[in-house]
């Protein structure tokens, strides 16, 4: 009885052993590096974005860093955030990169920013995951964005995400409540606060600037959050990133807040040390 009761645990030891072997074989490394530009994630001219793979990645383990460039959710391209492609390629080796274009919002024909460039970003994640075999990549994303991108990096994680495959977000400059009275009562910004979604879409009594705000959608299951301000920026009032931090805090999400001297152009005067900061906050807080 006990020879076959260690016969037994014998197999069960090898078959387990060998299960956990093959679960390891399964990714192939692939060592050379690849660019592809301008990879059509959809049928709209402006649907593209560039795609930067490492050396020794590995659908297993290479997460992406999905990068949304700013402009005021009206411009703006992909082009403008090379520095950060490169910074990044160079000090975060283990991560694949993603540099996207987006629909823009226009005025005629009306494109309203919501969902039209969340979509975008849900279309992205959707083509590196139904590529993710031949790209050599795991479809989880850390996402980053500077100012309108920032924004829309949030909003979409904490609204958007509902295959919860963001694990990450890294917001420069980026407003996270629209419905401040810094935005509302100036005539500018309120012209754009009309082109966030088309009101039929919008909740009873709810506003567009409510429903477009990041901050409105932060739960407990809001992914952990680092973000980047500038003490002058005059578009980003205090009051945004004080926001930020108390909703997140309230939901007990981990989160970041780096603020340095100057104005709104610190995300790109203050990438290095932005860069540095994010390699270690994903370090710790991505597993």
């Amino acid at each position: 009885m006990k020879f076959i009761q260690k016969l037994y645990l014998g197999v069960f030891l090898f078959a387990f052993l060998l299960s956990s072997c093959s679960k390891d074989e399964v990714y192939e490394t692939i060592n050379e590096p690849k660019t592809i530009t301008d990879a059509a994630y959809g049928a709209d001219p402006t649907q593209k974005a560039d795609i930067f793979l490492p050396s020794g990645r590995n659908q297993g383990s290479t997460r992406v860093l999905l990068i949304i460039h700013g402009g005021g959710w009206f411009g703006g391209n992909k082009t403008d955030m090379a520095q950060f492609v490169s910074k990044f390629q160079s000090h975060l080796k283990d991560y694949a990169i993603v540099n996207m274009n987006y629909r823009l919002v226009t005025f005629s024909p009306v494109r309203y920013m919501l969902p039209t460039q969340t979509d975008d970003i849900r279309s992205v994640m959707d083509y590196v995951t139904k590529n993710s075999s031949d790209l050599g990549v795991k479809p989880e994303f850390v996402v980053l964005g500077l100012s309108a991108g920032g924004h829309l990096a949030m909003l979409y994680s904490y609204k958007y995400d509902t295959n919860s495959r963001v694990k990450a977000v890294v917001n420069i400059v980026g407003p996270c409540d629209l419905s401040d009275s810094y935005y509302t009562n100036n005539t500018i910004y309120s012209i754009g606060m009309g082109y966030i979604t088309n009101p039929e879409n919008l909740p009873s009594e709810m506003s567009q600037s409510t429903f477009g705000s990041p901050a409105q959608w932060i739960t407990q299951s809001a992914p952990p959050t680092i973000s980047f301000y500038g003490t002058n920026d005059v578009y980003i009032p205090e009051s945004q990133h004080t926001t930020l931090e108390q909703k997140l805090n309230q939901a007990k999400v981990y989160n970041e807040k780096h603020i340095y001297a100057g104005g709104h152009d610190v995300g790109f005067k203050q990438s290095d040390d932005i860069v540095s900061k994010t390699v270690n906050f994903l370090s710790t807080h991505v597993r």
